[in-house]
């Protein structure tokens, strides 16, 4: 239960933190390939943790796994 518990918490946060996150990174470029690449990443990391909790044991892998996908993007955006 108290992993079950983890995960879900993870998951939340990746989409109370990522959401403002993704659009003060992304708001400052326009509509541009690189300002897609912050609120794709956390789209891809919400749709990674969602089929990770549902096809492993361990729940928190799953979450973990997308705020990994949305550090990528992010990091991505910040470097090109």
């Amino acid at each position: 239960m108290r992993k079950n518990l983890t995960g879900a918490v993870l998951q939340l946060a990746l989409l109370v933190i990522g959401t403002p996150v993704a659009y003060l990174v992304a708001f400052p470029f326009g509509l541009t390939a690189k300002s897609l690449l912050p609120p794709l990443g956390l789209l891809a990391g919400l749709i990674v943790s969602g089929v990770l909790v549902k096809r492993t044991n361990q729940p928190v892998s799953g979450p973990l796994t997308g705020w990994l996908v949305f550090g990528a993007a992010m990091a991505l955006a910040l470097v090109l």
